[in-house]
């Protein structure tokens, strides 16, 4: 049976020994429900093949990656194309690094993401002065241009980008910076009137699923699913412009003692949503996305950019 997106990430949370092998087979042998997924199968058997220490693999499983995803015109190249970047530096090959990022500079002005993938390759390599600087031109190029929505989306990218940079290098506060966290605060009042996001920490996961066995359905057959699944819906918001989430944590028990309260099926949505609507009542919840260094919102304790931020892509 042909793989499907969500078979593809079953594959990379196992043994990245076999997992990785699986994934590259399943492009080779066109065993893909969409053959566009051929970069992102190639992109999750690199992440497996980088964290295993093996760098020259990953490598070359990324630029399959970039050559898949021309095939079919995928913007997701962007995000493959930094990764490129990120391996050049840390394999000692710093002048084809920075030409790979060079590449991607004018993608600021144009890709919501860009600004975010780009800025963090660039970050990890230890150039966060020249991603400030990078952010700081496009958004000048951004503001320049007639209002728009589109206009307002790039620059708010390019805005929290650039001042989240800019207080990891300790830079003083500029006009720019004022302004982004004037967004961010209008932005975080705003959530509190329906932008709540509930999720269930591992623990409880298992909990629901062992009392509903039918959640399954709703919020992934495991915890990884379930985590995975929020994170990309969760940038795919941020990306369309909405922004200032707050992450909510439900319990097994609270749901069932809601239920018993105000009657209703678990199963109905409804019912959820008026057990999410509680949680909010009841706390400001964990503001998301976390730092890139903080502690990950899922509550596993690693830090975000090595837990559930790579689970966006």
């Amino acid at each position: 049976m042909p793989l499907t997106s969500d078979d593809l990430d079953m594959i990379a949370g196992g043994d990245p020994r076999t997992a990785v092998p699986e994934l590259v087979a399943a492009v080779e042998a066109n065993g893909l429900a969409d053959p566009a997924d051929a970069g992102y199968a190639l992109m999750l058997a690199a992440e497996l093949t980088e964290k295993q220490g093996d760098l020259p693999p990953a490598l070359a499983l990324v630029e399959r990656a970039i050559e898949s995803y021309r095939l079919v015109e995928a913007a997701a190249d962007g995000f493959a194309r930094a990764r490129r970047g990120e391996l050049l530096s840390r394999l000692g090959r710093e002048d084809e690094a920075m030409a790979a990022f060079t590449a991607l500079r004018p993608r600021l002005a144009r890709e919501p993401a860009a600004a975010t993938y780009l800025a963090e390759a660039l970050e990890e390599c230890g150039q966060g002065a020249i991603a400030e600087q990078w952010l700081t031109a496009a958004l000048n190029v951004v503001l320049d241009r007639p209002e728009t929505v589109e206009r307002a989306v790039l620059a708010n990218g390019l805005l929290q980008n650039r001042r989240r940079i800019r207080r990891e290098l300790e830079l003083p506060v500029d006009e720019y910076d004022e302004f982004a966290d004037r967004i961010r605060t209008r932005d975080t009042v705003a959530k509190r009137t329906g932008q709540g996001v509930m999720y269930w920490p591992h623990d409880e996961f298992d909990r629901v699923l062992l009392r509903w066995p039918a959640f399954a359905d709703v919020y992934g057959h495991t915890w990884d699913d379930h985590r995975a699944d929020l994170e990309k819906a969760l940038t795919v918001w941020t990306e369309s412009g909405q922004s200032g989430f707050r992450m909510h944590a439900g319990e097994a028990d609270g749901l069932a003692e809601y239920v018993n309260r105000h009657g209703g099926d678990p199963m109905n949505a409804d019912v959820r949503a008026g057990y999410a609507r509680q949680l909010e009542d009841h706390g400001p919840g964990a503001a998301w996305p976390p730092g890139r260094n903080d502690a990950c919102w899922c509550g596993s304790a690693s830090k975000y950019k090595k837990c559930c931020l790579p689970r966006s892509r």
